[in-house]
């Protein structure tokens, strides 16, 4: 068994442990229908609000929006349910050709670009911090040989340490409290192998990160720079700076591990 394998089978026995949840102790206060009103205008007007983001635990507000969707991914926001767009354009633009390579596909959602680069010929695993998530994957694509697992961005992950000739991040980072942006670069970054591939697909603006004006958490074009620091070179860039200082605008990163 390689080590990439192996890795996978302990996240999925960790995961299967972690899923049990505890019975709220106390009975929940009545509010009135005045509060609900105003509580719902006030989420309209605040994400955080509406999806109870803690910036303390990151990650905790996924797996309550997914229990709320259904197979068809209604009430996921970023749901294409295709290979996603920006994506799609790069590759129509290039040829990728994943013939007895691998893939990781960083918090995959409903799975489609996993199931792109499958049958692109890659060895695919996809992770998701929801469970949710990966039993929607996993009903979506019943024939698939995808490895959907469950796997939090922000652990320590080092069974996938250089595991992956390919890696795809799209919108991830962004996802999350900037607070941790180092963190996530740095994860992302180790799972590149010697001479492997990285794609980032990211919004960005100008505008500081700052936890107050996200979800999302857009990105600084300093996001190119982070990654370089990680022992990664620019191998290609697409974007278009002239719309930064009006709005937000798309940067598609493909970066390249040294190999040693």
């Amino acid at each position: 068994m390689n080590r990439r394998k192996k890795g996978n089978q302990i996240l999925k026995a960790r995961a299967k442990k972690a899923n049990a949840k505890l019975a709220p102790k106390n009975k929940p206060r009545y509010i009135s229908k005045a509060e609900r009103a105003k509580l719902a205008e006030e989420a309209a007007k605040d994400p955080k609000l509406q999806f109870s983001i803690n910036e303390d635990k990151p990650a905790d507000w996924f797996e309550p929006l997914y229990a709320k969707a259904n197979i068809d991914g209604e009430g996921v926001p970023w749901a294409n349910m295709s290979t996603q767009p920006l994506f799609k354009h790069w590759l129509e633009a290039n040829e990728l050709q994943g013939k007895d390579k691998s893939a990781l596909v960083v918090g995959c959602g409903l799975g489609d670009d996993a199931i792109e680069l499958e049958q692109r010929g890659f060895s695919v695993t996809a992770f998701d911090v929801s469970e949710t998530a990966i039993n929607l994957c996993k009903k979506r694509f019943p024939e698939s040989k995808v490895e959907f697992i469950q796997a939090d961005l922000l652990a320590e992950l080092s069974q996938w340490h250089k595991a992956f000739d390919f890696v795809l991040e799209i919108y991830t980072v962004q996802a999350l409290p900037p607070k941790y942006e180092a963190q996530l670069i740095d994860n992302i970054a180790a799972f590149v192998a010697e001479g492997g591939h990285l794609l980032v697909i990211a919004e960005v603006s100008n505008e500081e990160r700052q936890f107050e004006n996200g979800p999302p958490w857009l990105l600084t074009p300093e996001h190119v720079d982070a990654f370089c620091h990680r022992g990664l070179s620019v191998e290609q860039r697409l974007d278009n700076d002239g719309a930064l200082e009006a709005k937000a605008g798309s940067y598609i990163t493909l970066f390249k591990a040294q190999a040693l």
